[in-house]
This record gives C-alpha cells, sequence and structure tokens, in this order.
C-alpha cells in the first residue's frame, strides 16, 4: 500500500477531541493525498497555490463539516476527503479565471480560513487540524509524497495510471477499468503488476524491503 492505513475501531471523526483527529489523519495518509492533489493541479495553478496549502484548507474544511460525514470507517473517511480536495481545488480553478477575467475576489489566504463562528468558540474546538500543520508533520508529508511520486513516475506508462487510481485514488477496481477502458482482470492484472513494482521502488527509495 502506499501508506499503512490502520483501521481505528471507533469513531475518531465525530469526538472533537485533538488527538483523535490527529490519529485520524495520519490513518488516511496525507502523503498519499499530497501526491493525489499534486496529480489534480494544473501547472498554472501550482504557481499560485502550493499543494500542502491545498491540503490543509482542505483538512480544515473537513473538520469544519465533519457532522456531513457518516462514520464508516477510515476507508470511506479517505474517500470523503477526496472529494472535498477535488471540490477544493476546483474552487481554486474557478477564482484564478475569476481574477483574469478581472472580476474575482482575491484569493483566499489559507491561513485565514475559519468556521462560521470561530471566534466565540474554543482553542481547542480547532486544535484538530491545527496539529497536522506542524512544521515537521509537513516537511514530512511532504518528503514521502515525492519519494511515492518518484516511484510512481519509475512505473511503465501503462501501470502507472492504473496504481494511481487504484492505490491513491481509492476507486474500485470496475471504476478503474472504466476509467482506463480495458476490462476488469486487465486492469487486475496490471495493478499485481504495478503495485508490486511500484513498491520495490519506493522500498529502494527508503533503503530497506518491499513492504507489505
Amino acid at each position: 500500500m502506499a501508506e499503512d492505513r490502520r483501521e481505528p475501531e471507533r469513531d475518531l471523526l465525530h469526538s472533537g477531541d485533538a488527538a483523535d483527529w490527529d490519529r485520524l489523519i495520519e490513518a488516511v495518509g496525507p502523503a498519499s493525498l499530497l501526491v493525489v492533489i499534486r496529480s489534480s493541479m494544473s501547472r498554472r495553478l501550482m504557481r499560485d497555490y502550493a499543494p500542502e496549502d491545498v491540503l490543509q484548507e482542505s483538512l480544515l474544511y473537513a473538520w469544519r463539516d465533519r457532522e456531513k460525514c457518516e462514520w464508516q470507517g477510515v476507508g470511506a473517511f479517505r474517500r470523503w476527503l477526496l472529494r472535498v480536495i477535488t471540490n477544493r481545488i476546483h474552487d481554486l480553478v474557478d477564482r484564478v479565471s475569476a481574477q483574469k477575467r478581472g472580476a474575482g475576489k482575491a484569493p483566499l489566504e489559507f491561513s485565514a480560513l475559519q468556521s462560521p463562528g470561530a471566534s466565540t468558540m474554543g482553542a481547542s474546538q480547532w486544535a484538530g487540524p491545527a496539529v497536522t500543520t506542524t512544521p515537521s508533520r509537513a516537511a514530512m508529508a511532504t518528503e514521502q509524497a515525492d519519494q511515492m511520486s518518484k516511484a510512481l513516475a519509475g512505473l511503465p506508462e501503462e501501470l502507472r495510471g492504473v496504481v494511481h487510481l487504484r492505490l491513491f485514488e481509492d476507486l474500485t477496481m470496475q471504476e478503474v477499468a472504466d476509467r482506463v477502458g480495458i476490462g476488469v482482470s486487465a486492469a487486475a492484472h496490471r495493478f499485481r503488476k504495478g503495485a508490486s513494482l511500484y513498491q520495490g521502488l519506493l522500498s529502494r527509495a527508503h533503503g530497506g524491503e518491499p513492504r507489505e
């Protein structure tokens, strides 16, 4: 797998506890989310916005809107978070387009993002996402994302897309097959071969044996 995502037994999303939120974000894999964000942003967009900022803004939105997500485990939460990320990127594209037309507002400052009524909320209410923004954790996620992206880039083109869609975007094998335009059995074969090669490349980047 791209990262070791272990399934917590209880609902970490709605407890409101900073430590639970921190554990949940670690479980969904911030580095792998960065890989998805980078692949979804155009070069033009990345000149104005850093993928790391897009991730942090998405996490803040997810924290703010967490009651909209029913807890069904880490996998389901990650898929919901990917939708949040997609929406945030679409918003940025719209902002840039509006700016080009001279009719848009200035881009949102990520550091200024806050939830409705934030001024009346206790500091602990926003401690959750703040935990994920520490410089050391952000730097570690960026470094891991670099290694993952490099390993993906080392795959043959016909395997790379399948591995990315299945491993990072959490699509089902049927969805991967439909996206690529091949049969499910062919997609599964490409994924098995590509995932094995990916793990080998990633292992060499870490200087160790392939991880299961």
